[in-house]
């Protein structure tokens, strides 16, 4: 993890001290609404290799708090771009819908070229223990030999060649994090003991040893519900030099 990682957290555990955490509205209040968001991803959902480790940890943090929701294996992933923000895109009218879906075709190409051009070979995913965030719980992932880095990298260079396209997708909600995570919980109300959820949060980390995984393929995904509880596939880019998985 890096210094810079590190430093935020700390921000954040104390920020959390402070003021407390950030409930989420539409898991809390609409976790079916229709959405529409565009992202590039890996790790949709975990592979069965990580499904025991996972489910454990993910038992110990539903038990913190009836505030929680954890999210099932089935939705978890790894953001590597947004391209369209789901959280901009709320209830779509059908007019609407259907201009947001256009892009999905100049997205696909562009992917399609980066892939087309580059030789990215799979790579290997290091998953850490969870840390607690203010509106979230998130699983830092290291990817030593920088293939999300580049990716990241890759995109957003071709983006600027693109400018009609890039200012569509800047108006929709384009995000390229700064991290590296994939989110694994978040809060539909405060919990009600906040030094208790922090110490119980803390031993559940303590007793989640890192897992590891090996990313084979990049997938354009469509997002029709909240953080993927309902989605698609609708690209997928096959990853060169076949590594075994852990």
């Amino acid at each position: 993890m890096s210094n810079e990682n590190s430093d935020y957290f700390t921000s954040q555990r104390r920020e959390i001290e402070e003021q407390g955490f950030i409930t989420d509205e539409l898991l809390a209040t609409d976790a079916d609404c229709p959405v529409f968001g565009i992202n590039l991803a890996c790790a949709y959902p975990f592979p069965t290799s990580v499904e025991g480790p996972y489910a454990a940890m993910a038992a110990r943090l539903a038990k913190l708090d009836d505030g929680v929701y954890v999210y099932p294996i089935w939705e978890t992933h790894i953001t590597i771009v947004t391209f369209l923000n789901f959280s901009l895109h709320r209830r779509p009218a059908p007019e609407r819908l259907e201009e947001l879906r256009s892009c999905i075709g100049p997205i696909g190409a562009l992917m399609r070229s980066l892939f087309d051009t580059e030789a990215i070979d799979a790579f290997r995913l290091e998953f850490q223990p969870p840390v607690l965030l203010r509106k979230a719980v998130i699983l830092p992932v290291t990817n030593p030999s920088g293939e999300i880095a580049r990716l990241r990298w890759r995109v957003s260079q071709l983006l600027e060649d693109k400018k009609q396209l890039h200012e569509k997708l800047l108006r929709g909600g384009l995000n390229v994090p700064g991290i590296i995570h994939s989110t694994i919980m978040r809060f539909t109300k405060a919990p009600r003991d906040l030094p208790g959820f922090t110490a119980g949060f803390d031993a559940v980390a303590a007793a989640t040893e890192p897992f590891v995984m090996t990313a084979r393929e990049i997938l354009l995904t469509v997002e029709t519900k909240p953080y993927m509880r309902a989605g698609e596939i609708v690209q997928r880019f096959a990853l060169g030099g076949a590594q075994r998985s852990p």
